[in-house]
């Protein structure tokens, strides 16, 4: 082998290593999990599931219509974002902020404040 393809090799693997957190920093067993439903930063009272297998499921108590006609029923993550799957089919994307909780993106609804926050 010669000393430039073994520095060519060399630089690659240490370009991989630099770029592995950010490829893997999020995986779904890291937002699997109960959350709570807040509206402009206040708890709404409901509950949302993210199951394994990308489902999901809000409890049956909960009483923010917004979130009870979107319904949602299946989770993904896309570029690092929460992507969240009506029963009807359209989708709603989250950020994850410093304090881990998923906020709408801006973007999508500027007007609404809607965000998830980890039950622990």
């Amino acid at each position: 082998m010669s000393t430039i393809s073994s520095g060519l090799r060399l630089g690659l693997c240490a370009a991989a290593l630099v770029l592995l957190p950010l490829t893997g920093a999020l995986a779904a067993g890291d937002v699997a999990g109960r959350y709570s439903v807040l509206r402009d930063d206040k708890d709404t009272g409901c509950m949302l599931t993210l199951m394994g297998g990308g489902r999901a499921q809000l409890a049956p108590a909960c009483r923010d219509n917004g979130v009870v006609v979107f319904d949602p029923v299946k989770w993904s993550l896309e570029h690092g974002m929460l992507a969240l799957t009506a029963r009807k089919g359209h989708k709603a994307h989250f950020e994850k902020d410093g304090a881990g909780v998923w906020r709408r993106d801006a973007k999508e609804d500027a007007k609404r404040s809607l965000g998830f926050k980890p039950i622990p």
